[in-house]
Formats: structure tokens, sequence, C-alpha cells
């Protein structure tokens, strides 16, 4: 297998850990990023009305899928 190969592979493996860590382990990215999760308050319900849950789920579902489908896509190819 050639070392391109591979490279694809480690780094679509990166991307799909990263966004899945966007996606569902936001309060340690909004630490990463300095961003506190939202204030919680009696009439909210919980962090669903923040925008940025939104777009770290969007976002990380989106990077995590193209993570594992360029590092698959590019093995399947060449083993081909």
């Amino acid at each position: 297998m050639p070392g391109y190969v591979i490279a694809v592979d480690v780094f679509g493996l990166v991307l799909a850990v990263i966004g899945f860590n966007m996606a569902f382990r936001q309060p340690f990215v909004r630490r990463l990023l300095g961003r506190p999760g939202p204030l919680s308050s009696p009439l909210s319900q919980g962090d669903e009305e923040d925008p940025l849950t939104y777009v770290l789920r969007i976002a990380g579902v989106m990077i995590m899928v193209f993570g594992i489908a360029i590092g698959g896509m590019l093995t399947l190819f060449n083993l081909a």
C-alpha cells in the first residue's frame, strides 16, 4: 500500500475524531474555544436554544462524515 494512502487514511481518521468531538462532546469543544456553555435559567430548556449548539452539531457531523468518506473511498479505490 503506497504511503499516500496511509497518510490520507490518518488524515481522515483525524477529521472523524475532530468531527465526533464537535458533534457529541460539546462541553469539551466549548472549553477549547473559550466559549462557556449557555446560562441556565428557569425558563430555558437547556442548551437547545444556543445557536452554537446547532453549529457544532451540523459542522461536526459534516467533518466526521467527510473524513470517513475520503479515507474509505481512497482505500477502497486503491485496493480494487
